[in-house]
């Protein structure tokens, strides 16, 4: 009796497997755009001081990571940015579109990042179509002088 209640318990485990199949997501890591490998490590700099003559300083707050075209249909992309300290930054996510407009998809200001609490976003593109850039805009008064490592995955 024990023993067959075990093997009725496996046939409907392999039943239940067989029609509801678990899916593993598969996530790739997207290029930096102008960049080396896919994960940047930057310090906030000061704001863009323009003059006339061009400008004193330049902002380092804008990243762009390219989705590459081909057969890289993503269901979403995934942010990830990590700070070694308890930092707290201003932060902003884009996806980029080829006719020229974007869909933000976060949005807040002094966000705390730690080196256990990794900062985790994900977004869905626009149905029917693919953005060609994510883009991740730091910066913040408070997170002047503030180091962050951040990388964008695509995952199907």
């Amino acid at each position: 009796m024990f023993a067959r209640l075990i093997l009725l318990s496996a046939s409907s485990f392999f039943l239940f497997t067989s029609i509801s199949p678990i899916r593993a997501e598969t996530c790739k890591p997207l290029p930096l755009v102008g960049g080396e490998g896919s994960t940047v490590t930057k310090t906030v700099s000061q704001p863009t001081i323009p003059t006339r003559f061009g400008n004193i300083t330049n902002n380092n707050w804008n990243t762009d990571w390219a989705v590459s075209g081909g057969n890289n249909n993503f269901k979403r992309y995934v942010v990830t940015i990590t700070s070694e300290d308890d930092n707290a930054f201003d932060v902003r996510m884009y996806l980029k579109y080829s006719d020229q407009t974007a869909d933000e998809f976060f949005n807040q200001e002094s966000v705390t990042i730690n080196p256990s609490k990794p900062l985790k976003i994900a977004s869905n593109p626009r149905k029917g179509t693919q953005p060609y850039q994510v883009n991740l805009f730091v910066n913040g008064i408070a997170s002047f002088g503030k180091t962050y490592t951040a990388t964008v995955m695509g995952c199907n």
